[in-house]
């Protein structure tokens, strides 16, 4: 089976695709533009791509991934023509035991890190656009930073008391020995369950989190004049 790559009135082969035509002689006898079998290649490819994305409302910036992301196209790339997409099964079975296995070596990377030089536990707790309250807890060290789990509090309220639990039950669990501090914003509930941290473990500072100081610093003068007609 052949097909058509170029208007030269010559029929080529499907290889033909792949490659850039030669040009005749440089007195322009052929005349017709030179195709850019990869341009073709490629343009398809993504118009498929982002067919697919727009079909499953995947958000946009997921091709920002770039390290996973890029992996999988070279992958699928290497594997050449044919290449059945994954099934339902794999991604929710196999696959996903394999990647979770992958995941807990990193984390036990990062607790090698944590026993050598301590520790911050941060926690950011703030509210998703269905209204939940979600209080993300995060791990930094020098190895870098690493979440380590989300706890769901809409159905339960969040005073000090409540807080320093949340907060004691972490430090239990990666070793107060190996925590240094614990970093939150400075709502009141927080700053009272961190007092209470620093009381019960000595030699565990409480620190406020200073991006959300400077947010906060920023959102009061913009409620001032002249600032607030402008951004209205």
């Amino acid at each position: 089976m052949s097909s058509s790559c170029g208007s030269t009135g010559k029929t080529n082969g499907p290889m033909d695709c792949y490659f850039p035509q030669k040009s005749r002689d440089k007195e322009g006898k052929s005349g017709n533009p030179q195709v850019d079998a990869k341009a073709i290649l490629r343009d398809r490819a993504v118009t498929c791509f982002a067919r697919w994305m727009y079909d499953a409302g995947l958000p946009f910036n997921c091709v920002n991934y770039t390290d996973t992301f890029a992996a999988f196209i070279e992958a699928v790339g290497q594997y050449g023509p044919g290449m059945k997409p994954p099934t339902y099964y794999e991604v929710s079975g196999p696959y996903l035991k394999k990647e979770v296995v992958e995941v807990n070596k990193i984390v036990e990377e990062h607790k090698v890190e944590w026993n050598k030089f301590g520790c911050s536990i941060m926690m950011d707790k703030w509210i998703v656009r269905n209204g939940k309250m979600i209080i993300n807890i995060l791990v930094n060290s020098l190895k870098g930073s690493l979440f380590l789990e989300s706890v769901y509090a809409s159905n339960s309220s969040t005073d000090s008391t409540k807080m320093y639990s949340l907060l004691k039950s972490t430090i239990d669990s990666i070793g107060a020995e190996n925590v240094v501090q614990v970093i939150t914003d400075n709502a009141s509930e927080n700053v009272k369950a961190g007092e209470m941290v620093s009381a019960c473990y000595r030699h565990i500072y409480w620190t406020l989190c200073a991006a959300h100081s400077v947010n906060l610093i920023f959102g009061d003068i913009f409620k001032e004049k002249p600032f607030s007609t402008i951004f209205n």
